[in-house]
């Protein structure tokens, strides 16, 4: 059992409480033991009791078998610290390791529990930039976390086709642009008209009632206009498919927004029926004000279908066809309304899935100077940054390995460029702005993809050169920096199980470069091929195998691959 697990187990079943994973701490000064326990400080705040005491008494009930990995135990202000056996710690986890390979972490919380997770979710008609690179990025770490703990993932796109920017981006091209279409990246393109149109509507505003209609048309499904849509929106749709493909992100099924409209006006008519929707002001609404959740509008007043229109058909669909029991929306923060309102709306409806669908947020990311905008064309677009940030890493390749091939130099410099910019949109809170700043997603030192990806080849390197590793190992006279390295591998199942619960994807992509930080201290610290003790040698290759094993892992989750050299 890790140490995280048996502090929770020997505290929670004194207290008679679950304990929770912001109770477990490592504390800033070993002096104050490897672990430290917080739960006496939530308790005195409920019994109005001095959080020492409280401390005091638990660890006084606490009994360390002789499988422990602790030697004792102390309260010191209200802490309860725990301190490891070192060398059985070290000893017994680089075995466990060593036995487990690349299974050890993968846990069982999802008991295949169907998850649907919906993510990405492009509009046509508009090109991709960085903030559909921010929301992949996440929905597909996710989706690969949760895969990892035995949840039975279904990863759902779900691209806006219809509406009034498709109309936008169809009138643009038709009187001003058709013909002149492009050979490749034509959806990009397209996103170029539709920002154009935003700005010649703005100059014109009497060009607004020649949307209007082009969107009339497209709603009754005029022929001729259809097969332009349908065309235009291919353009699109291969675009986004080229990206998906160079990113390694994959889908179960696509929902698109044209195909689900008329399913969404028959359950609102359904709502009307039941009392549960009512018309106010020629529109049909919800009133959730009970709730503390104002009014949800499900149709305009002239019959055209909203986003909520589409919404509760796609949840209908989610729940009965593909039978799911937990639903993952990952749409940008200020939705956070809309989607509190929805899912009220859904409960409402009678889905008793509803408490089982979770909003998951995420921020902006944002120039120095202000917000991007693809309506006004101020957006960084997807392949202006991966072109820009594949040429910067293959000048770095080239200038580091002279001798290799110009395909090689591409391949590597590729998978370098993707996961600098996976981890540049990971690292952060999702709940948290990022400020783009594309030099600094690919600088080779600090907090970057290429930081953890140089640690894992690093460890590679060692191990290619070592050979067979044996299957079981001793530990006698560990130094500090290698049990601070094993303590942090360690903590990896744990950091799993947490993610699990709160979905946040920034804790695994900062645990991995605190490990790789550890890592390089004990590779500037600790000789390893050339160290003379054979016994401490094959400790030390044990500790880079099981180090390598785990940010290896984590990239994988994080969706970033590893290249055989930088």
């Amino acid at each position: 059992m890790e140490p995280i697990e048996e502090i929770k187990k020997i505290v929670g079943k004194i207290t008679k409480l679950e304990v929770k994973d912001n109770w477990i701490e490592v504390p800033p000064d070993k002096k104050f033991g490897d672990f430290s326990c917080t739960i006496a400080f939530d308790l005195a705040k409920e019994m109005k009791r001095n959080p020492n005491e409280i401390a005091n008494e638990i660890v006084k009930k606490i009994k360390l078998g002789k499988e422990s990995n602790f030697s004792k135990i102390e309260v010191i202000s209200g802490y309860i610290n725990f301190f490891l056996k070192k060398e059985e710690f070290c000893e017994n986890l680089l075995n466990k390791i060593l036995k487990e390979g690349k299974k050890f972490g993968r846990l069982n919380i999802g008991k295949r529990i169907r998850t649907m997770v919906e993510f990405s979710q492009p509009n046509t008609h508009k090109a991709f930039h960085i903030g559909h690179l921010r929301n992949t990025c996440l929905g597909d770490a996710l989706s690969r976390i949760l895969e990892f703990a035995n949840f039975d993932v279904i990863r759902a796109n779900y691209p806006g086709d219809i509406g009034t920017h498709v109309a936008r981006c169809l009138w643009c091209y038709l009187k001003f642009h058709r013909g002149e279409e492009p050979k490749e990246r034509k959806g990009e393109w397209l996103g170029k008209i539709y920002a154009e149109a935003c700005k010649r509507i703005e100059e014109n505003p009497a060009y607004e009632a020649e949307v209007k209609e082009i969107l009339k048309k497209l709603e009754e499904r005029d022929k001729k206009l259809i097969n332009i849509w349908r065309k235009t929106r291919k353009w699109s749709l291969d675009d986004f498919k080229r990206i998906y493909k160079e990113l390694d992100v994959k889908f179960d099924v696509y929902f698109f927004e044209s195909e689900l409209e008329r399913k969404g006006k028959r359950i609102v008519e359904e709502a009307l029926k039941k009392g549960i929707a009512k018309i106010s002001e020629g529109a049909p609404i919800v009133d959730l004000s009970a709730y503390g959740l104002d009014v949800f509008m499900l149709l305009r007043s002239d019959g055209t279908s909203l986003y909520s229109t589409k919404d509760l058909a796609l949840a209908k669909e989610k729940f009965e066809k593909y039978k799911i029991k937990k639903s993952i929306y990952v749409v940008g923060s200020e939705q956070k309304m809309y989607f509190q309102q929805l899912f009220k709306t859904l409960e409402l409806l009678g889905f008793k899935q509803a408490s089982d669908c979770y909003h998951l947020s995420y921020e902006l990311v944002m120039f120095e100077s202000g917000k991007m905008s693809s309506r006004e064309g101020t957006v960084v677009l997807y392949d202006e940054l991966a072109d820009k940030m594949k040429e910067k890493a293959y000048e770095e390749v080239r200038k580091r390995n002279p001798k290799i091939s110009e395909k090689e130099a591409r391949k590597i410099a590729e998978i370098i460029a993707i996961g600098a910019m996976k981890y540049g949109m990971l690292k952060f809170d999702n709940n948290k702005v990022i400020i783009f700043d594309w030099e600094k997603m690919l600088e080779f030192e600090g907090d970057t993809g290429p930081y953890l990806q140089y640690a894992c080849v690093r460890a590679n390197k060692i191990l290619e050169k070592y050979g067979e590793i044996e299957n079981k190992i001793r530990c006698n006279q560990v130094e500090e920096v290698e049990i601070e390295l094993i303590k942090q591998i360690s903590i990896f199942p744990a950091l799993i199980k947490k993610i699990c619960e709160t979905y946040k994807v920034n804790l695994l992509a900062d645990y991995c470069y605190r490990l790789a930080s550890k890592f390089n201290e004990f590779y500037d610290k600790c000789p390893v091929l050339s160290e003379k003790d054979e016994e401490k040698k094959r400790m030390r290759i044990a500790i880079v195998h099981a180090t390598k094993l785990v940010i290896e892992r984590c990239l994988l989750l994080l969706g970033i691959k590893i290249p055989e050299f930088m």
